[in-house]
């Protein structure tokens, strides 16, 4: 029996550029992947009607389905609006979903990147999986995503992604994840947009090349507790 793992992320799409293979490289080791979507809203845009909202809960679905994901959880908070919204609303989605799914292993954003978004789904996790006593989780890890973590500006007291773990993708992983991100085909922009296949692959090869592989997803650590017994 396999370990439960949550991941949790801003918007449709950013489970899949973070940490889609690793995904599959969990759901192939048997251990259970629950998704937590906050956002599927696409207010920012003048263009969103419910045509648009249809084609994107289609598009959360079939990406999950092609990864493996055993439960997939969809909200509708603001897209690039989750300033709008309280912090304590915010974590107790993230609360909500870590007492339904009870993992060990929590994935989701960087808390430097360039999206607010995103920044406030990394407070809302570490909200939601403080190290009381007797808690279920016991890592969390943080993902990059293309055109936000490789978009923001460095600075004082800027929080720089720096990675740390590495997961290696065999081609099988790979493909997954390209075939789960062209799902979300109206979220990619042709190359050279770093939000597009190319450059997710480009960014997959990269990361592997660092540790002697042919391709490989980044993560940088939050907490890591050890128990041995």
């Amino acid at each position: 029996m396999g370990d439960p793992v949550l991941v949790v992320a801003a918007h449709g799409d950013d489970e899949v550029l973070g940490a889609g293979g690793t995904i599959a490289a969990h759901v192939r080791a048997g251990d259970t992947v629950a998704v937590l979507i906050l956002s599927m809203n696409d207010g920012s845009r003048p263009e969103s009607d419910r045509h648009g909202e249809a084609a994107r809960l289609a598009s959360a679905r079939a990406a999950q389905e092609l990864l493996g994901v055993a439960s997939l959880t969809l909200h509708e908070l603001p897209d690039n609006g989750f300033d709008t919204v309280t912090r304590l609303a915010v974590a107790r989605l993230v609360e909500a979903a870590v007492a339904r799914t009870r993992p060990r292993l929590v994935y989701t954003h960087h808390g430097g990147d360039l999206s607010a978004d995103h920044r406030t789904t990394y407070e809302a996790v570490m909200t939601a999986t403080r190290p009381q006593p007797g808690h279920c989780v016991k890592e969390v890890l943080t993902f990059e995503i293309r055109s936000s973590t490789d978009w923001a500006f460095p600075g004082e007291g800027t929080l720089a992604f720096a990675p740390d773990t590495w997961v290696v993708l065999d081609r099988r992983a790979v493909e997954l994840k390209m075939r789960a991100l062209e799902a979300y085909s109206q979220e990619l922009h042709p190359f050279p947009h770093s939000r597009s296949i190319e450059a997710a692959r480009a960014l997959l090869a990269h990361r592997g090349a660092q540790v002697g592989v042919t391709a490989a997803e980044a993560f940088s650590t939050v907490r890591r507790v050890l128990q041995h017994s």
